[in-house]
């Protein structure tokens, strides 16, 4: 089928450069999607709409109607499930624990990589072809369950830390039905809660005892959720189906930073997105649209920290800029943030105020708290890994100012699209967030990076695919997929924890009374999760460098001290094969720290074996067992 499809329009979305040629067609149907009065040259003539009056012809079954779809779409709608099948094929047998120093990527054969290829290939095929938006669909639908759901089904555990923290806080929950701003341990969780109660009250609806499975599935389930609004943000941008389905493409391949699993962040970014589609659409917000956006600026303000305050930023750019109507709109935002942060976070909010108030104005410190994260990597292949995400963000910044110069050439500036890539380049100017910043700052840009990126790939003019800039696609995918690739799984080896290391921490959780020492080899196992208020927690690899060197020293005197401590009721010492990897890869300490320690403690006579399941060990004082 042939494009025909004319510049758009100067709209308040654009600064345009008078030329006698541009035309106002931005209200126009393009046909990058075929209408119903206008048969698509491929269909066939039996599937084409009946003219009005007509007999209806009698209603099919759904298999049969599924059928006719796909056949009606040629054989590029039944690839996704070809590479699928190849996806799988290259997976079975796998062992997680065999994984290399590039993590789930060592595990990679043959047909994994024919399966990706076939999905990626497919994928531009289809967009080159302009096939139907739910073809497009199917390939990134399918996509998403196979980068975000192949952990879940292969390791069968719950990967990452961080996300078995968030499941102690639902737990807690569950238990008491209430929060505690003041807690000792996870305090900052309890100060923003929307995202646990909400995962609190869907537990409970699922009649599971604990949110494990949900957080299993989680980054699937928010992946799903972003191509969504994604594609409903895109579609405030633009009327061409092949920017929307190539910038939603882009997306998926440059979000690499890993903030899809089960945390209030993931939720928030969803709803954050959700507020920007419905910002841009460039219409005063009427009541029934206001009540949308009061209800998300209130349950990001109760669930998060650093999205409320790059929502209040995306507001107030695109209020006073012009881009949406509704000068209330950031005061609105601004009294709802301010509301639940010095009300129901106060515990939180006023002791730690001034650690956001000395990060105003400082990029180069709060910046540097990011890069200093990675500053003591001792495995070679990790710098690989923290190299292949840069290179990424590089280069998907670099082709997206290459499309806000094409554009402004041909069509004028997509200031939208500019002003909400730039806009998190902020958050650097305002907090280190733990270190975080960067990584979020990126997450924030990365739909109108890949927005920006879309436009250089396809003509300047807007008119069809034509094979060269299919070509510069093609080149660019290469580049962009591995490098994702190896940035999002390539810590996968750290993010695996066994089914023993999760048995072992259940033991602890359930039989360690209140007010008990937990001694971690470091944070990296799957912590927390059940009964977390339980304990104070210390791990060794974030000691002071005095400190652990006297540990290494002699193990056994100086844990005994620790442990001997009358404050606790009772003291344990954890060590998993997990946060073995973590410090020998990540250089926190020297590389076997954490085994001359155990083998320290397993011949010492001050200590005894409690749990023991080969990947994690738990120690005790000999007499504390007696007990």
């Amino acid at each position: 089928m042939t494009d025909v499809v004319a510049a758009p329009a100067p709209g308040p979305d654009t600064l345009v450069r008078a030329r006698p040629t541009d035309q106002p067609t931005t209200d126009q149907p393009t046909t990058d999607q075929p209408t119903a009065d206008r048969p698509n040259p491929g269909q066939k003539a039996d599937d084409r709409p009946t003219a009005a009056g007509s007999d209806p012809s009698p209603p099919r079954p759904v298999g049969v109607t599924l059928l006719t779809a796909l056949r009606s779409q040629g054989w590029l709608a039944g690839l996704p499930l070809l590479a699928a099948l190849l996806w799988t094929l290259g997976f079975l047998g796998a062992d997680p624990r065999e994984m290399g120093s590039f993590g789930l990527v060592s595990l990679f054969t043959a047909a994994t990589a024919g399966g990706l290829l076939l999905l990626v290939g497919g994928f531009l095929a289809s967009l080159y072809r302009n096939k139907r938006e739910w073809v497009l669909g199917l390939y990134l639908v399918t996509y998403i369950f196979l980068i975000h759901g192949t952990p879940a089904v292969l390791y069968g555990t719950l990967r990452y830390s961080w996300a078995y923290k968030h499941v102690g806080i639902v737990d807690y929950i569950l238990r008491t039905g209430t929060v505690d701003p003041s807690i000792a341990v996870g305090e900052i969780y309890h100060n923003w809660p929307g995202f646990f109660a909400a995962s609190a009250l869907l537990t409970s609806l699922a009649g599971s005892p604990d949110a494990l499975r949900i957080a299993t599935w989680a980054p699937v389930a928010f992946n799903l959720m972003n191509l969504v609004v994604l594609r409903y943000v895109y579609r405030g941008l633009t009327r061409s189906k092949r920017l929307i389905w190539l910038s939603l493409f882009f997306f998926f391949i440059i979000n690499w930073v890993g903030q899809d699993y089960f945390s209030p962040q993931a939720m928030a970014y969803v709803l954050y997105l959700a507020c920007i589609g419905l910002l841009i659409r460039k219409t005063t917000l009427r009541k029934r649209q206001l009540i949308p956006f009061l209800l998300i600026v209130a349950v990001v303000a109760a669930s998060h920290q650093i999205t409320p305050m790059m929502l209040l930023l995306a507001i107030t750019a695109l209020v006073v800029l012009r881009r949406t109507s509704g000068w209330y709109l950031p005061v609105l935002g601004g009294i709802l943030v301010a509301a639940w942060a010095f009300t129901a976070a106060r515990d939180y909010t006023l002791p730690n105020i001034m650690e956001l108030v000395v990060g105003l104005g400082q990029p180069v410190s709060n910046a540097n708290e990011t890069l200093e994260k990675t500053s003591s990597i001792a495995a070679g292949s990790q710098l690989v890994v923290i190299w292949a995400g840069r290179s990424v963000v590089v280069l998907a910044t670099v082709m997206a100012l290459v499309g806000a110069w094409r554009s402004w050439r041909v069509r004028g500036l997509r200031v939208t699209a500019v002003l909400l890539m730039v806009l998190p380049g902020m958050l650097v100017l305002m907090t280190g967030f733990g270190g975080e910043v960067l990584f979020r700052a990126f997450l924030f840009a990365a739909p109108f990076i890949a927005f920006l990126a879309a436009a250089a790939c396809l003509p300047r003019d807007g008119r069809g695919f034509p094979w060269r800039n299919l070509v510069a696609t093609v080149a660019l995918t290469a580049v962009l997929v591995p490098g994702f690739l190896l940035a999002y799984y390539g810590k996968e080896r750290q993010n695996y924890f066994t089914p023993g290391e999760v048995s072992a921490l259940t033991w602890v959780q359930e039989n360690a009374r209140p007010g008990s020492l937990l001694v971690e080899g470091s944070r990296n196992y799957p912590t927390q999760f059940k009964n977390y208020e339980r304990f104070t927690y210390v791990p060794i690899d974030r000691e002071p460098e005095g400190s652990w060197r006297e540990m290494l020293a002699d193990p056994a005197d100086k844990l005994d001290d620790w442990l001997s401590d009358p404050r606790y009721t009772d003291a344990y010492v954890l060590i998993t094969r997990s946060q073995k990897i973590a410090v020998d890869t990540l250089g926190s300490m020297p590389i076997g720290s954490l085994e001359d320690i155990e083998i320290a403690l397993r011949q010492s006579p001050d200590f005894t074996v409690a749990y023991d399941h080969g990947d994690a060990v738990i120690f005790v004082l000999a007499d504390q067992a007696g007990r």
